[in-house]
């Protein structure tokens, strides 16, 4: 059994990083090389690209001057009233 203040020298931990950097690389590379990147649709974009403006429009009204949060209001109003807004758009 190892005893838990054993020490690893600096060889054994580069080692030890090496395998786990390699590991990662060859499963992250065969699912990458596979699979071409979805192309996004029309409606998708238009849609990313109002939420964006309604998004600033949202945090415009319920932020004050210095970017905090007005009292009482919280991240989910927020987001609540971009998507009013948006939906409006």
């Amino acid at each position: 059994m190892a005893d838990r203040n054993m020490m690893l020298t600096i060889d054994e931990y580069m080692a030890l990083r090496r395998l786990i950097t390699s590991e990662r690389e060859s499963e992250g590379s065969t699912l990458s090389m596979d699979e071409k990147p979805k192309k996004r649709s029309a409606s998708a974009k238009r849609s990313d690209k109002k939420m964006s403006k309604a998004l600033e429009q949202a945090n415009e009204e319920l932020r004050k001057q210095n970017g905090e949060l007005r009292k009482g209001v919280t991240q989910a109003d927020v987001m609540t009233r971009a998507h009013r807004i948006r939906k409006g758009m």
